[in-house]
């Protein structure tokens, strides 16, 4: 008999690598179908386990398949994998594994080709080889963290072997829940007592976060619904901070669904002012409008506009803007395996839709105004190269230092307005930030 959490979440896999699905928007509707918690927690730890490894699992298919994988069926690819990651990774004990795996064939022939596969390996688990280091870094890494080769070979080359592999390791950790405290609300302190049941502790530099250890949903978490606080990781609120928007200002948050740096711009201003919260999608904006009401946040005003065509009766009248710009995403893989599936193709015009929409941008500013980029990625093509490019072409901005220190005594600076979070010396997403102003009196 098929083991419905199983099928339900073979099928899912197969549908998302076909259709291009982002795992995280496609999952909620996937997940309604079941009852029982435990249904859905095991459906979602074998969608974005599976997803996560998938390189490493395709090493052991190609191992023990007598066919290539490349011509196997997606549905026999997926079902074999999903019987590999219940066999190592999950330590299901094989005969329950095979037996649930073969279950979910489709006809006798392939139960027959997908048990002798799995048998195979449980006579033989020495057969399948991986790369060894000394014979190259790259393919070592692809192999042993399950990233394609060309995001490996970006983390060397742009940081070094050591980082490279620290960064890889600190992608294979379970990342935390991380909750932005509405401060309009309630205090720090107050919610973390509300949570304390649930593992909660304050995050290390961002004075309005917290960490939740415990594996739960947002939603199961006291206060959640009321809107005392709301998802956003530590990086992305430091980000938020740093733009440094005060009472009564103007400020524009240009890429801003689903809208969370825009509420922590918003708790900075104390509900005054103005967010303007644009975004290109207009599908979109009912996120940013949802989330602000039900945080009780007045100041933000989302409108759907293309951060390339700005919006000229604006130019010149902005206190601070905030390019989060659209990226590859390679700092926020550990909580998007899918990001995984792209290929090197995917990301290569990046840099160049980036530096169009902070040229766009910039030109909101007063003279004095603040600019912040920023992207969730740690490319340096789309973090760095963007900046030095835009402010060799804008002789009127100029970078602006700035420091984070920790609770621990962490002290995280910038060189020339730049600073990159790497997730294993800061425990937050891999982030990009570059703080800039437009010359003229300081509004900082």
């Amino acid at each position: 008999m098929k083991d419905k959490v199983r099928d339900a979440a073979l099928r899912f896999l197969c549908d998302a690598e076909r259709d291009n699905k982002y795992l995280n928007l496609a999952l909620p509707s996937a997940l309604a179908a079941f009852g029982d918690e435990r249904d859905r927690a095991l459906f979602t730890l074998l969608v974005y386990g599976v997803t996560e490894k998938k390189i490493t699992l395709d090493f052991y298919l190609a191992a023990y398949s007598s066919r290539p994988v490349n011509e196997l069926e997606r549905f026999t690819r997926y079902l074999l994998r999903l019987g590999f990651y219940q066999l190592i990774f999950l330590g299901t004990p094989p005969h329950a594994a095979v037996n649930e795996t073969v279950a979910l064939a489709r006809q006798r022939g392939e139960r027959g080709f997908v048990n002798a596969v799995l048998r195979s390996y449980l006579r033989e688990p020495e057969k399948v080889v991986f790369p060894r280091e000394e014979d190259g870094l790259v393919p070592y890494l692809s192999a042993r963290y399950s990233y394609p080769l060309w995001m490996c070979a970006s983390l060397v080359r742009d940081y070094g072997e050591t980082a490279a592999k620290e960064t890889l390791e600190a992608f294979s950790r379970k990342p935390p829940l991380t909750l932005r405290v509405n401060t309009q609300k309630t205090g720090r302190d107050e919610l973390l007592a509300l949570l304390s049941p649930f593992g909660a502790r304050p995050t290390n530099f961002s004075d309005c976060g917290i960490v939740i250890e415990e594996n739960a949903a947002p939603s199961r978490l006291p206060g959640f619904d009321e809107g005392l606080c709301f998802v956003q990781d530590e990086a992305s609120q430091l980000c938020a901070r740093l733009l440094g928007a005060k009472e009564n200002e103007d400020v524009a948050d240009v890429c801003a669904a689903p809208g969370s740096k825009s509420f922590s711009l918003a708790l900075d201003m104390k509900g005054t002012g103005r967010v303007r919260s644009f975004d290109l999608h207009r599908s979109k904006l009912s996120l940013i409008e949802n989330g602000a009401k039900k945080l009780g946040l007045e100041n933000v005003f989302p409108a759907e506009q293309n951060a390339l065509s700005p919006r000229q009766k604006l130019f010149g009248k902005l206190d601070r803007v905030l390019c989060d710009v659209p990226c590859s995403g390679l700092g926020v893989t550990a909580k998007k395996p899918d990001i995984r599936r792209k290929e090197e193709a995917d990301v290569l015009a990046l840099p160049e839709t980036a530096c169009a929409i902070l040229d766009a941008s910039s030109a909101y500013l007063k003279d004095g105004g603040t600019l912040v980029y920023s992207t969730c990625t740690l490319r340096r093509a789309e973090n760095d190269e963007v900046c030095r490019r835009f402010l060799a072409e804008h002789p009127d901005f100029a970078p602006f230092d700035f420091t984070f220190t920790g609770s621990d005594g962490t002290v995280l600076s910038s060189e020339e307005g730049m600073l990159t979070l790497l997730p294993a010396k800061t425990n937050t997403d891999g982030f990009f930030l570059c703080r800039m102003i437009k010359k003229g009196t300081s509004h900082a």
